[in-house]
């Protein structure tokens, strides 16, 4: 009774209680009956019972409620909920125990069963099955005549003397064939142990030990140096002047150009650390314009304001005058010619071991390396530079952090 009183009854359905709240966007009704929000709406998820909200406590997450952009927050919340128990330590503690139980699992089935192939492969190998050390006592005991010898010294007569030197003196007339046959025999024996070699399981077994070496759960240590870096102007190449670089939102790093049918270079305003493991990531707009033109590299210092970035070490979007174009991972980086596209690619360098890779982000799934690192030269200076091509387009310096690893997934 007292909580029909606080409820008030609605005025079209006086048999319905007014216990609805309504939050459609447009549309919000903070108090009404059951029959009137489903004549005003269709979603149902729009709408919650009065008596919900007053017995929710502070555990309590709601299905719909607030508005939300991105619907399976509600759930991905009401999940991390039922593990508010457990520490952070001890939820990272399982998921490690469950990868390394599972790992150990799927390698020795593996392991059981290659050794089983292998097993079975061998029972059908005939001269594997063979007894190959009664076969080479058998032709030594045919050629060095043992036993005739020591059945003379067994029955020894005057006899006995004259025939063992003759034995000996045969041995001696058949030195050559003797050895023969016993060399044939070692050899053939030789042949079949070859036919089982370690060289390679044990190489895999080496590459194996060092992948599983090389497991991480932890992201390796980075830092974002977008805030701390800036681009330049090449101050003679072209129409480089003409380039406008700003900053905009997320620190990002915009180059435009402000003439028609003319390009420009733009280099980062520090010298690339040989040591050191970058990555850039850069995006590309095409702004409706099917000429896409994105070319991203290394220029030496000397050259960073009098000459063009495609005649040296290079990504050309264009498809063109690429020396980054070694494909180790799916296809071409270079899809071709596309319009409006926000097209964005990154960039690890590594000048000390000469790596330059670049790769479609953020699938990775296109990855692309400097095919002759020779071009890397020692003791050169380089900065990281892009060249742009039309007033249509922007580059823009989305990225820029120093890493300690190289993760795998380029």
């Amino acid at each position: 009774m007292d909580q029909e009183k606080k409820q008030s009854k609605c005025n079209i359905h006086s048999n319905f209680n007014n216990n609805l709240l309504l939050f459609e966007e447009n549309n919000i009704h903070t108090k009404i009956c059951s029959v009137c929000a489903k004549q005003i709406t269709e979603n149902f998820n729009k709408i919650i019972e009065h008596d919900e909200f007053i017995h929710t406590d502070q555990n309590y997450i709601f299905s719909s409620f607030p508005p939300l952009e991105d619907k399976n927050i509600y759930n991905s919340i009401k999940n991390l909920q039922i593990k508010k128990d457990s520490s952070i330590q001890d939820i990272f503690i399982e998921k490690i125990n469950n990868y390394f139980t599972c790992l150990k699992k799927e390698i020795n089935q593996k392991i059981d069963n290659l050794q089983i192939q292998v097993k079975s492969k061998l029972i059908q190998m005939d001269d594997v099955r063979q007894n190959q050390g009664d076969i080479f006592l058998d032709i030594y005991n045919e050629v060095s005549s043992k036993f005739d010898i020591q059945k003379l010294y067994k029955e020894y007569s005057q006899d006995s003397e004259q025939r063992l030197k003759e034995i000996i003196k045969e041995k001696y007339q058949n030195i050559k064939s003797n050895t023969e046959k016993l060399q044939i025999n070692i050899k053939e024996y030789q042949t079949m142990i070859n036919k089982i070699s370690l060289k390679t399981p044990i190489e895999i077994q080496k590459n194996i030990l060092g992948l599983i070496d090389q497991i991480d759960f932890f992201q390796k240590s980075q830092k974002d140096i977008i805030d701390d870096i800036d681009f330049e102007k090449s101050k003679s190449y072209h129409c480089s002047q003409n380039l406008q670089i700003q900053r905009i939102q997320n620190r990002q790093i915009q180059i435009s150009q402000s003439i028609s049918d003319s390009h420009g270079i733009s280099y980062a305003n520090f010298i690339l650390d040989p040591n050191q493991k970058y990555i850039f990531r850069v995006k590309l707009q095409t702004n409706s314009n099917s000429d896409s033109f994105l070319i991203v590299g290394i220029i030496q210092e000397q050259d960073k304001d009098n000459k063009q970035l495609y005649d040296g070490i290079c990504y050309n979007e264009k498809g063109d005058c690429m020396t980054i174009n070694k494909v180790v991972k799916g296809n071409n980086v270079y899809e071709g010619s596309k319009v409006d596209i926000d097209k964005e690619i990154e960039v690890r360098i590594h000048l000390a071991q000469k790596i330059i890779k670049v790769a479609n982000y953020p699938n990775y799934e296109n990855v692309a390396e400097l095919e002759k690192k020779q071009l890397i030269l020692e003791n050169t200076q380089y900065r990281f530079a892009v060249e742009l091509y039309h007033i249509a387009h922007n580059i823009i310096i989305t990225h820029v952090s120093t890493i300690s690893e190289f993760d795998q997934q380029m």
